[in-house]
Parts: C-alpha cells; structure tokens; sequence
C-alpha cells in the first residue's frame, strides 16, 4: 500500500513537472501575450499649471500591454477623471495618455518588480503638455490569468515645467499566447510575417487634408510609430503626429467660433491606438487595415475620435520595411473627417519566442 501511494505520489510530481504551466512561474508572462486591466489612480499635479482648485484628483483608466518577451513589454494607458478647475469652465477633464516600454524583475514565483519610462499627454482640458513618463509598479499572480498591479508613475511636462506624480491599483488579465506564422506563412517565406511578441518601430513623413472647419490649411508633418505583434498577422501600434498648420483664413472663425489671426501657425498633434490586420499578398507585400481610438489636438480645441488606417507594407529584408498608408480620423464632437497620406520606414525587433 505504502509502495503503490509513493509510486502514485512520484508519478504526480513528475507529471507537474514535466507540464509547461507548472514549469512556468506565475510571476513571468510568455511573449506574444496580452495582458488588458483596468485601475483607479489619485494624482498629485501641479495646480498652477493645471489650473485645478484640487492638487489630487481621482482617475479611472485602462491599459493595454504585449508582452515581447518575458522581461520586455509595451503599454499604452488611458485615464480619465472629472475635477474641479480654476476659472472658466468650472469643471472639467483630467486626462491622461502614456506609452512606455518596461523591464520585468521576478521577486518570487507570484510577483514581480516593474520598471518603465515612455512618452505622456496629459490634458487638462484648457491646456495640454507632452512629456517624459516614468513608473516604477509591483505584479502580483492572483492566479495564472488574473493579476493586482500597482505603480507609482512620474510625469515630466518639458513645455511646461509641470510634474505630476501618481498613485494606482487595479486587475489585469492576461490573454494568449498567440500561435505564430503558419505552416503555409513559412513556407511561402512570408517576409511581413513575425513571431508573436515582434516589436515594430518606425518614422513616417505625412501630408494632411484638414476639414475647412478649422480655419487651418492643410500641410505636412511628421510622424513616429510603434507596434507589437500579437499573433504572426495581427499588431497593436499606437503613433503620433506632430504638424504647424497656417491659418487659412485670417480675421474668420475656427471651431471654437473666435476669429484666429491672419499669418499665426497652430500646432496639430495626433495621438491613435488601433489593431491592424496584415493580409500576404507575397512573400514580400501585405495588405493592412486597422481602426482604433484617437485623440487630436488643434492647439485652440481638443477631439476624441475613430482612426482608421488602410495601406501597404513592403519587405526589403525581415528586419527592414517600407509601409505607405491612408489615414481617416474622425473627431466624434465635431462630425467631420481629416484624412492623410503617409510613407514611412520600420524596423523589427524579435524579442519572443
């Protein structure tokens, strides 16, 4: 009976052994996975610069992140709260828009330490900064798939001047992984095709077609991209553009009905989160189109809104690429469309499996 229980004994332990979830510590995520919480944030801000009767206020927010390899990962992170404000409107919006990159330090099979920097937006609904993110956080395995995160962030406005340091908790669950590249994919030798887990980044130069409701002439500007495959078909990028758009005409009225002076150029930036689905067309060339939330700004007015992306991806190497795309953003107050067209160059980075 004794020999029969240790044998049963022996051959269980074996058997968790041997198994991938056993061997894999809760604490790590295997790349090509994604992970979306969501967690609630109090803030300490800068309340000149801000111009909020409140030095703390509270946000909700949510984040996205693609694990390239176990210590590597991207995020992007949105937050919003309501607060009271300084002045004219009384109350308004507190938003905030982050994209970093992290370092994973396993602590123990359950937990591990989180350490990041990356690019920030925060918006405080009469003004808004870009700047410098940094995050130091805490994950803790509630079990394979479900996790409690905790971060303390730093946000550095450069045209500003203004800090803010924050405080958050929330869940987050993993998804994945993700299959890679199919059998037919490597075999036709599918150079657009990547391991999930892939990081893509590049550059692109853009000319704008702006809606005649803004009272600004269409131009040029620039732009830079950054995207994690999730699967060997399908990314999550997230881009921003920046431009100086002239006034078209002088003495008129733009979105906000004040008249905007004649020969005075506005900044026009761009910040879009979407999902994008590449098709193969050959071994070199792919089809993509994606769709996601965005946030665009005219310097004088502010919109949240739907950006659609529709273009083409050519391979010179595995690592190196040539992509040209059609850009339609949708500013959902406003009802009216800005379109672009897009050529650019990227990079990829394979830091999974």
């Amino acid at each position: 009976m004794q020999l029969r229980l240790a044998a049963t004994v022996t051959t269980l332990c074996v058997t968790l052994a041997a198994s991938p979830l056993a061997a894999s510590p809760l604490g790590a995520q295997p790349p090509g996975s994604v992970e979306v919480g969501a967690y609630g944030q109090i803030t300490r801000v800068d309340p000149k610069e801000a111009r909020f009767e409140s030095r703390a206020p509270l946000s909700l927010g949510v984040r996205g992140r693609v694990n390239l390899h176990r210590q590597f990962g991207v995020e992007i992170e949105a937050s919003t709260g309501t607060v009271d404000g300084i002045g004219d409107p009384p109350r308004r919006r507190y938003n905030q828009l982050v994209a970093r990159g992290t370092y994973t330090i396993p602590l123990t099979d359950f937990s591990s330490l989180l350490i990041g920097g990356g690019v920030s937006r925060s918006d405080y609904e009469v003004t808004y900064h870009f700047g410098a993110n940094a995050l130091v956080g805490v994950r803790t395995a509630i079990t394979r798939r479900y996790a409690l995160r905790s971060d303390v962030i730093f946000n550095y406005q450069a045209n500003g001047g203004a800090t803010e340091l924050g405080l958050r908790t929330g869940i987050q669950s993993t998804l994945g992984p993700f299959d890679g590249p199919t059998s037919r994919d490597r075999t036709r030798g599918a150079l657009t095709m990547q391991e999930p887990g892939s990081l893509e980044g590049g550059i692109f130069a853009q000319q704008w077609r702006l809606n005649p409701i803004w009272n600004l002439r269409s131009g040029k500007a620039i732009g830079t991209r950054i995207g994690a495959f999730i699967t060997s078909r399908s990314e999550v990028e997230v881009d921003a553009t920046y431009g100086r758009q002239a006034v078209r005409d002088g003495g008129q009225n733009g979105q906000t009905n004040a008249p905007l002076p004649g020969g005075a150029t506005f900044r026009v930036t761009t910040f879009a989160f979407r999902y994008v689905q590449n098709i193969p067309v050959t071994s070199r060339i792919a089809l993509l189109a994606g769709i996601g939330p965005s946030r665009t700004s005219y310097e004088y007015v502010d919109y949240w809104g739907v950006s659609g992306v529709a273009g083409a991806r050519i391979a010179l190497t595995h690592d190196l690429q040539l992509r040209g795309d059609v850009v339609a953003d949708y500013g959902t107050n406003a009802r009216v469309f800005d379109y672009a067209l897009r050529l650019g160059a990227s990079t990829v980075v394979r830091l999974g499996r």
